[in-house]
């Protein structure tokens, strides 16, 4: 089985380097856009490929890691494909409004909205110094690229589809997150009949940078069990 990361919007690969580390083999897919070249406007679109990037590398058995937009990516694919080995959804819901103030704050003042998404994303028992990378890193990605993830996760709604997933998925959210609070991963472990709900103290959004041993073991335990 390989682990195949796939980051969230206005990120890059780079979000996944203490997993990368952890779990040899595994894969951090670069969505189109992030940082070079042109972004998607729609998560089907971004599933479309991520679906390529694993083919074209002939991964057998799948696991995808999926965080926020990633998860929703990987949401999308677990619906479409039957033979994954399993789904690990991170930070994620089944449908995912953005606030507006970050749709207009990245059109008026990127590198504002940039340090906004940066706070929002960490708890505040985390260090400060993981809030501005996250900043730093989104400003590595185009505006307009950033702009069309955003909106491609307000549009995201499975929230009616997400039962219908069927490989065994674990979900792990902190439990400080507030782009996408703990009551998302608590629908998702509802509706997944198959599924584990692992929530990890003084994390947010950015679990799997914050307490990343923790994050870890809990993944590893899950590869495990498959």
């Amino acid at each position: 089985m390989t682990p195949v990361f796939i980051h969230g919007a206005g990120a890059s690969p780079i979000v996944w380097r203490l997993q990368l580390l952890h779990f040899k083999g595994g894969l951090a897919v670069e969505l189109p856009g992030h940082p070079s070249g042109l972004g998607c406007s729609t998560i089907e679109d971004y599933a479309s490929s991520v679906e390529e990037h694993i083919r074209e590398r002939a991964v057998n058995a799948p696991v995808l890691v999926g965080h926020s937009m990633g998860g929703a990516i990987a949401i999308t694919l677990a619906l479409r494909n039957s033979d994954l080995a399993g789904l690990v959804l991170v930070g994620t819901g089944a449908r995912l409004k953005v606030d507006p103030s970050i749709l207009t704050g990245i059109k008026e003042n990127y590198e504002e909205v940039s340090k906004l998404v940066g706070r929002w994303s960490v708890s505040p028992r985390s260090d400060p110094v993981i809030a501005e990378r996250i900043a730093e890193d989104l400003c590595k990605v185009k505006p307009e690229v950033a702009y069309g993830d955003f909106i491609a996760c307000d549009r995201f709604d499975r929230m009616n589809d997400v039962q219908k997933i069927t490989c065994k998925t674990l979900i792990v959210v902190g439990a400080d997150d507030r782009m996408t609070p703990v009551k998302y991963s608590q629908y998702l472990h509802e509706k997944i009949v198959n599924s584990r709900l692992v929530v990890i103290p003084d994390a947010g959004h950015s679990v799997m940078l914050e307490k990343h041993r923790m994050f870890n073991a809990a993944v590893e335990a899950f590869l495990d069990s498959l």
